[in-house]
């Protein structure tokens, strides 16, 4: 078979539609009337309640699951962590390296704030 072979079958199928068989639109729309008939004959019994949504199922839900909420968890907690624990110094490891090591403050302390300016 080659390329024009088969593009003169794609072209002969484009042009012959088939038909759909006799009275199959009205079959369907008569099936269809049927269902939804029955289905407006079921009326519920009440109405369904709204579910009542807690604190914690609505936090759940807005950061992503239970997962991501405990990954947030987690993160805040060390964060807590490294931010009150006081970290040693790492001037023993320069020691230990033979390499000079400076520091620098990067968050002062209270002093410099409650200081009175003249």
């Amino acid at each position: 078979m080659t390329k024009d072979t088969v593009e003169d079958l794609f072209a002969a199928a484009r042009v012959a539609v088939p038909a759909p068989p006799l009275g199959l639109s009205e079959r369907v729309l008569a099936d269809a009337l049927a269902h939804q008939a029955e289905a407006a004959s079921r009326v519920p019994l009440r109405a369904p309640s709204p579910a009542r949504v807690g604190l914690w199922d609505w936090l759940r839900a807005g950061l992503g699951g239970g997962g991501a909420m405990a990954g947030m968890v987690a993160a805040t907690l060390g964060g807590f962590y490294i931010g009150f624990a006081a970290p040693v110094e790492t001037a023993f490891l320069g020691a230990a390296l033979g390499v000079e090591m400076t520091e620098i403050e990067m968050m002062p302390g209270l002093d410099a704030l409650l200081d009175e300016v003249p």
